[in-house]
Order: C-alpha cells, then structure tokens, then sequence
C-alpha cells in the first residue's frame, strides 16, 4: 500500500474537493425541501464518493498489486538479456530506480531527472517532488537534452514520467534523445496509463492528464522510433517498447 498512500498524498487537492463536495451537498439536503433538487444533490454525493473509492482502489492496482514495481515479468518480455548500462528518466518522482537496480545488480544505471517547476506546474507533481528529495547520484537535465554519449546504452527506461511533457515538440524531442543514445538493438520501455475508458470510470477527468494511445504512437514515431511490442499492465497501464530506426 506504500505507493497507494503516496498517489493519495500528492493528489490530496482533488479528495479534498471532492470532500468539500459531498458535505456542501449534505448541508444543501438538510436545508432545501426540494425532492427533485436533493434528488441531484444526492446524486452528486454519491458521484464524488465513487470517484474517491475508485480512484483509490484503481491506484492500488495500477502501483502496489501490479507488476509494474515488482518486476517479476514484464523486464524478461521487454529485454533481450540483462542490460550493461541504462538510463532512467523520471519527472520528478522516482520510486523505480531501487528496484531496476535490485533486479539488474550488474546493471550501469544513470538516473536522469526532467523536472523543471517552470514547466511542470501539476500540483501532485510538484507535492511528489518537494516530499521526495532528488537522490545524490541524480542528474538534473533538459528533457531535450541528455549528458549521454551517442549509442551508449542498452536500455531506457521512462516509466510514467513521460506524460509529464505536454507539448508534443517537447515529447518528440525527449524520444528523439532516447533514440540517439541507444546502442545498436538497444530497447526504450515506456509504461504508462492511458486516456481511456477504464481510466475515466475510475479517475473521471483526472484521466486528461494521462495521453491516449494515439497520441504516444505520434510521438514515437516523430522521434525515428519503431514499437517491437506492446502489452497491458494491468487494463490501467501499457507498456511500449521501442527501438531506433537506423
């Protein structure tokens, strides 16, 4: 339940509205003596208290019941053999690194950090980096620009950070980057959760944040990257998997 709690605290604005909500809801029921208004009111109410227990509920299987941390399976269908060195770029809030570095002990990881408070303004966003300090062995870079040498590595990993780019010139040229320091059948895995249907049951307009799957297509394929394969962790998140078009 370790990351359910920490999704729930940096997203604490949106249950507190939906709390303010639901008791501004009951006050109107207990003051108003109109059938057909309460009738909506407790609509509402009921409206907000499915999204706040399906929100919950969805985040704990999109981040502690899956696999997506536990990286039982879905590293051993994405890589080709255990990888000699690798980068990981994350927005600000990297709960994967300890676990790739875990799983892959031979493994050269550099950790890479997009996070620009000009750009990056979502407030959950911004709470997760204030709560969880950048490590000492992180580089803070431009999502354009990376400090990796071309055709150097085997992996890249960008899990659930990616989405944090709004500006699609921006993503591409992210993508473009991943391409250029991969190495000859070197892989980009990126996992993210999607704009879809399930989402919207259970996140409701939350779920704008997230991108669709076309569009993450788009992106790849503005970037020169071809995706060798394609898979669902969990019906909340997908998994693409990238190489460079030489």
């Amino acid at each position: 339940m370790q990351m359910t709690r920490q999704v729930v605290s940096f997203n604490r604005h949106f249950f507190a509205i939906a709390l303010a909500a639901c008791v501004t809801g009951l006050a109107l029921i207990a003051v108003v003596d109109n059938s057909i208004l309460n009738l909506l009111l407790s609509a509402g109410i009921g409206l907000a208290l499915y999204f706040i227990v399906a929100s919950v509920v969805a985040s704990y299987l999109v981040y502690d019941a899956s696999d997506l941390y536990a990286l039982r399976w879905w590293p051993a269908r994405c890589l080709k053999g255990p990888p000699a060195d690798g980068i990981l770029v994350h927005a600000g809030f990297d709960p994967a690194s300890p676990k790739i570095k875990a799983k892959f002990p031979g493994l050269r990881l550099r950790i890479l950090d997009f996070f620009d408070a000009r750009q990056t303004t979502e407030a959950s966003i911004q709470r997760a980096h204030r709560l969880n300090p950048p490590a000492a062995d992180e580089e803070r870079i431009r999502a354009d620009s990376w400090p990796a040498q071309s055709a150097s590595q085997d992996v890249v990993f960008a899990l659930s950070a990616a989405h944090e780019l709004r500006n699609p010139d921006e993503r591409a040229a992210f993508f473009r980057e991943a391409g250029r320091v991969l190495k000859q059948g070197g892989r980009v895995i990126v996992i993210e959760q999607l704009r879809n249907a399930i989402n919207f049951a259970c996140f409701g307009v939350a779920a704008f944040h997230f991108l669709s799957r076309r569009t993450w297509l788009k992106s790849f394929a503005s970037a020169g990257l071809a995706v060798t394969d394609e898979f669902g962790i969990t019906p909340f998140m997908r998994a693409f998997v990238l190489e460079a078009r030489h």
